[in-house]
């Protein structure tokens, strides 16, 4: 068997009558490789290549300076390493199966592509595998090219099949790809410092400890998106105001990275000092409207903003663009909220709206980013429903209740979006009779002089 390589696009020709070559690839006598020489010399008629001419595969891949090996048989015996592999690893011993004569090929997975390769007849290929060679960590591409049985000494019977022929070896060939991944390496330290960075900050303009007023249970929750995900905006509260009433918020600015996290800081902040002005959700949200579009006036935001008042036992709250706030019955019945609200935050012409509900001991209410209910192969109502069901079974304190939502959603470490969660109940009262009665456990009241809502 003679091994020989040609130029892609030029036909097959048999070899002189009077060659010297060898089966183990040694150059015959009559064989001129062209050596280096200055680009900007013109080349002379003997320093050219002939196409038609068959060349040493040795001799060739002796001067490709990604390192090459070849290996024939099922044992993948070791026939050459050019120049550069030697260089690489150092010398290794022609006629050792390649586990013996390449163990670097072991460590690199490779060798069980290499059976793939004879079993199969395909090249194979593995990408960014690191090598420890005399030159230190290096980075390749290995690919397992298969050698052909048959003799390329005489022009190819095209009445014959060589398709169920083993291949006679396997050629690999590596190329150096260190540049890159250590490029890429860098640029992923960079953005995961940024990232640790701007969750850093979110987590530090979040509450640290939420006010538990004694009428009221609440539980917040935040789960930041995976490593892919640059952080978001989302953010919660629960701020103590006067007449013994808290207020409920959630909100979202759109957008990622440290940007988003400084505008949501400062909404929030906002948002505590316009709650102790004692003022109806829905000037809040002007309020906050206005504020968003002297931040940045393409930034936008989505809030909720919920006020609790004990005494008479009536939750008011508005909404700029937020998802709608579900409630959970004493008997499990799901409600949500009024879809009826105003545009998101950084718009400056919207209306907003204010709505009031009686709610009865048992009652527990869910605030929530659309992280939780958002998926991009899904429409987002389909959310909102899973989101529903979940709620109705998952009972237990305020804190038990975000765990569960969290888990019934599929919301992990590795999610695609940021998440927050803010629960709230209304402690159950023994011997109630209103709280047999799904009915009237979320019920509209009137607001004072202005029906059931009021403009903003």
């Amino acid at each position: 068997m003679r091994w020989s390589a040609r130029l892609t696009g030029v036909p097959r020709r048999a070899l002189p009558t009077g060659g010297s070559g060898t089966d183990q690839g040694t150059p015959s006598g009559d064989v001129v490789v062209p050596g280096p020489r200055d680009p900007a010399t013109p080349a002379g008629p003997s320093e050219l290549l002939d196409p038609q001419r068959p060349q040493d595969l040795r001799e060739v891949l002796n001067r490709i300076p990604a390192p090459v090996a070849v290996t024939y048989g099922p044992l993948h015996q070791l026939g050459y390493a050019n120049r550069a592999y030697r260089e690489l690893f150092g010398e290794r011993q022609a006629g050792l199966p390649a586990c013996d004569a390449l163990p670097e090929l072991g460590t690199m997975g490779v060798l069980p592509l290499m059976d793939q390769v004879i079993r199969g007849g395909r090249p194979r290929s593995v990408k960014a595998r690191c090598i420890l060679g005399l030159t230190g960590n290096r980075y390749y591409n290995v690919s397992c090219v298969p050698l052909s049985r048959h003799d390329h000494r005489a022009e190819p019977d095209d009445s014959s099949d060589h398709r169920d022929t083993p291949p006679a070896g396997v050629l690999i060939f590596a190329a150096e790809v260190t540049d890159q991944v250590l490029a890429a390496t860098r640029l992923r330290e960079a953005e995961r410092r940024q990232r640790e960075a701007a969750v850093t900050l979110q987590r530090s303009l979040l509450p640290q400890k939420l006010d538990q007023p004694a009428d009221l249970r609440v539980a917040a929750t935040y789960q930041p998106g995976g490593a892919e995900a640059a952080v978001g905006g989302d953010w919660y509260d629960v701020i103590a105001i006067d007449g013994g009433r808290t207020a409920l918020v959630i909100g979202d600015v759109m957008g990622r990275g440290l940007r988003a996290a400084a505008v949501m800081g400062q909404l929030r902040t906002a948002v505590r000092a316009y709650a102790r002005l004692d003022l109806p959700p829905h000037e809040v949200m002007r309020l906050l409207d206005g504020l968003a579009m002297e931040i940045d006036a393409n930034q936008i935001a989505t809030c909720s903003y919920a006020v609790w008042d004990p005494k008479r036992r009536t939750l008011t709250y508005a909404s700029a663009g937020h998802l709608p706030m579900l409630l959970r019955c004493p008997d499990g019945t799901i409600l949500r909220s009024e879809e009826q609200n105003g545009p998101p935050l950084g718009t400056g012409d919207g209306v907003h709206v204010s709505h009031t509900l009686r709610l009865l001991p048992g009652t527990t209410g869910v605030l929530y980013t659309d992280g939780l209910v958002e998926r991009r192969d899904e429409d987002i109502d389909q959310g909102l429903d899973l989101l529903a069901r979940t709620l109705t079974g998952a009972v237990g304190a305020p804190d038990v209740v975000c765990a569960r939502l969290l888990r019934a959603m599929g919301v992990t470490a590795e999610h695609d979006d940021d998440v927050a969660v803010l629960a709230f109940q209304l402690p159950a009262e023994e011997g109630d009779p209103a709280a047999e009665s799904p009915v009237d456990a979320v019920s509209p009241v009137p607001e004072p002089g202005s029906g059931t809502g009021a403009g903003g």
